[in-house]
């Protein structure tokens, strides 16, 4: 009969495992090594991952960075990871989206209705403004010997027009995935960004879906490289 068995920790625990095995100890023989050494992940030198089989961060010096898409984080590193086939690309559907209506929107069939779109248009002007200037004042107050004088104002015109812009109609959506190709178990390179360069290592953590991943933190390459986001897409379809 198959049976499994696991350990539950908090993040706080897993961090401070992390850090300390992959910290080089202060006797490490650094002669034939180029660059940092030992090396040390509180280093200001260098920022260092841990990220799942997805690419999402579980452990980062920067607290904030946990359940994030490294993508977002450092875009340069995880396009030079696709195009070197650590990670590819997944395309995913959602049928039961939900997305904003496009208040633009313009149907063929409407100019045959626009004699009775324009009437409609005009009651639901009128009927919109005349509910608006109830309650923008109290009727009830209006019998009483001092008509405006506790009317307060509990609905305002940008407020229906917020709330306007936010209604959600169904819909589909395509939205990126990445998924971590296990073949490559190591790689590392050089990312040209204008006047640095940044050095990156990856590699996976054995008997596990998690890569340790350590970059270069003195290079900045936001400004030639995009970050890579999750965003979802509407799919449009043509009918």
């Amino acid at each position: 009969m198959p049976k499994a068995i696991g350990v539950q920790m908090t993040l706080e625990v897993m961090e401070s495992k992390f850090w300390a095995i992959a910290a080089q100890p202060n006797d490490t023989d650094c002669s034939n090594i180029e660059g940092v050494c030992p090396l040390q992940c509180d280093s200001l030198d260098i920022e260092c991952y841990v990220i799942d089989n997805n690419g999402f961060v579980l452990i980062s010096k920067n607290r904030n960075n946990a359940g994030r898409f490294f993508g977002e984080i450092d875009g340069s590193v995880m396009a030079t990871l696709i195009r070197m086939g650590m990670f590819k690309r997944v395309s995913l559907f959602d049928y039961q989206a939900m997305c904003k209506m496009n208040s633009h929107f313009v149907s063929s069939a409407r100019p045959l209705l626009s004699p009775f779109y324009g009437l409609a248009s005009v009651l639901k002007w009128f009927l919109s403004n005349f509910l608006l200037f109830l309650l923008e004042f109290n009727i009830c107050g209006f019998w009483h010997s001092e008509p405006f004088a506790d009317a307060k104002p509990s609905f305002s015109v940008s407020s229906a027009h917020k709330k306007k812009g936010d209604i959600l109609q169904p819909c589909d959506t395509e939205y990126p995935s990445f998924v971590y190709e296990p073949s490559v178990k190591e790689t590392n390179s050089i990312i040209k960004c204008g006047r640095c360069q940044k050095m990156f290592v990856v590699q996976q953590i054995p008997e596990s879906n998690l890569l340790m991943l350590v970059v270069q933190a003195d290079c900045d390459c936001s400004r030639q490289y995009a970050p890579i986001t999750m965003e979802p897409k509407e799919v449009k379809y043509i009918l």
